[in-house]
């Protein structure tokens, strides 16, 4: 299977996710600075002498590890967030692609995705409904008049009956 080179396949989807998880692991990283901070701060006013140059430094130092533990993470989860969504955001375009190109009248084939994507499972239940629903003459047999009277009407065009 071919390599991807772009790395936002459905960019709504994976920044929203990457947001999601940045802001929650920055988050949690802001909550460790605090705390370590915190506790430095009280150990400082427990200490009999040069606590208080500690107490001095203490808003430096939380601005300092504040900065560093942002400007090192956010990038970092922002990237690790774009390489885990496009393994599912990628099959998830695909997938949606090659039922479109279906119901625009293109050939009923098998959707195929990479190896190492996350829904090959979903990727596999897709082409086995789609072999399910083909028509006979699309795999080599004589053309069955059952299917299409057994065959609902598209979801679509039921919508547009309702509509009208």
């Amino acid at each position: 299977m071919h390599k991807r080179k772009r790395k936002l396949i459905n960019k709504p989807l994976q920044l929203k996710l990457v947001g999601i998880f940045t802001a929650m692991g920055a988050t949690c990283a802001l909550f460790q600075v605090i705390l370590i901070n915190t506790t430095l701060l009280e150990l400082a006013q427990s200490i009999p002498s040069g606590g208080e140059q500690l107490l001095e430094e203490s808003r430096s130092l939380v601005l300092k590890n504040t900065l560093w533990t942002l400007g090192v993470l956010v990038p970092l989860m922002v990237c690790v967030g774009i390489a885990a969504t496009h393994r599912v955001a990628g099959p998830a375009y695909r997938m949606t692609q090659h039922l479109k190109e279906i119901a625009a009248g293109g050939a009923v084939r098998h959707c195929k995705i990479r190896k190492h994507d996350e829904f090959s499972e979903l990727c596999d239940a897709l082409n086995g409904a789609l072999d399910q629903l083909a028509p006979a003459t699309d795999r080599g047999e004589e053309f069955s008049e059952d299917w299409t009277q057994d065959t609902p009407a598209p979801i679509a065009q039921e919508s547009r009956d309702k509509a009208a």
